[in-house]
């Protein structure tokens, strides 16, 4: 393994093939993906299988029962516009611009620590973004992370904020009614990663309906909200992947980071891995 690029200082490049690369070899890499924040590997050749055994290595990978999951490798969810012969949907995150996210801002578990995307057809002038949340936390003035370290908030999926969906799309359904989504969760605008326990900004702002202080002092939400805009989204904390190619592989650590992509032109399919990281960290 070794490391070959930095992205725009907020993560790494790592040449490696996991192809050659044994279980345990496997697992100290992933112990990387917290530290590091993104990694991108390149030049990847992985059949379906071999790419849900890498993450597994790692930890326990969701495979809910929907529309959108491969069809012989549960765990590998497919993120594509094409559609079958009816026209209807095969993948999640069909084509549309995403803006600002992570993974599973609604629900309350917090148990999915990362999230994969193995790249099978790149489409056309694709560009994913992630940015460094943990770090922008790190920069906050003192005085604000006083008040940001006693924010409490609601976050609820709203369509029509990061991502929009006709009435009757497939995908809405499963955010709207999905029993987890329902009623939003309360989490606090500072985690603590369960893993390496650093502090970061959970700020996935399009999630947000309601802010407050725990300490029952009156908060200016709109000044905050604002604030954070424009702190978090400096270049600084941002890093642009604008030429994907077949093969690429990126981690990205939830906690630490978000992301987000513009929309979909040409024929674009990549496999997306949520999973955890309890057969690393004990």
């Amino acid at each position: 393994m070794k490391k070959v690029n930095n992205l725009s200082g907020i993560g790494s490049e790592y040449e490696l093939d996991f192809n050659r690369m044994s279980k345990e070899e496997i697992k100290e890499f992933g112990k990387r993906i917290p530290i590091d924040n993104i990694i991108l590997v390149r030049n990847q050749s992985l059949t379906d299988e071999k790419v849900l055994e890498v993450c597994e290595t790692f930890g326990h990978c969701m495979k809910p029962k929907q529309f959108f999951m491969h069809d012989t490798v549960p765990g590998l969810f497919r993120v594509t516009n094409e559609r079958d012969e009816h026209g209807e949907k095969t993948g999640l995150f069909a084509d549309k611009e995403l803006d600002w996210h992570s993974n599973g801002n609604g629900r309350p578990s917090g148990k999915e620590s990362c999230v994969a995307l193995y790249c099978v057809k790149p489409g056309l002038n694709s560009v994913t973004s992630f940015c460094d949340t943990r770090q922008a936390y790190i920069d906050l003035p003192e005085d604000i992370k006083e008040i940001v370290d006693d924010v409490e908030c609601l976050f609820k999926f709203e369509n029509n904020t990061f991502y929009d969906l006709e009435k009757d799309d497939k995908e809405l359904v499963i955010f709207e009614q999905h029993p987890d989504f329902v009623d939003g969760v309360n989490k606090s605008l500072v985690y603590t990663h369960p893993w390496t326990g650093e502090k970061g900004l959970y700020f996935t702002f399009h999630y947000i309906k309601n802010m407050w202080r725990k300490n029952g002092t009156k908060l200016d939400q709109e000044w905050l909200k604002d604030y954070l805009l424009k702190h978090v989204f400096q270049e600084k904390y941002i890093y642009h992947h604008d030429d994907w190619q077949t093969g690429d592989f990126i981690f990205m650590d939830q906690f630490h980071s978000i992301h987000k992509r513009n929309e979909v032109q040409g024929e674009r399919l990549l496999y997306r891995l949520s999973f955890d990281y309890r057969r690393l960290f004990r």
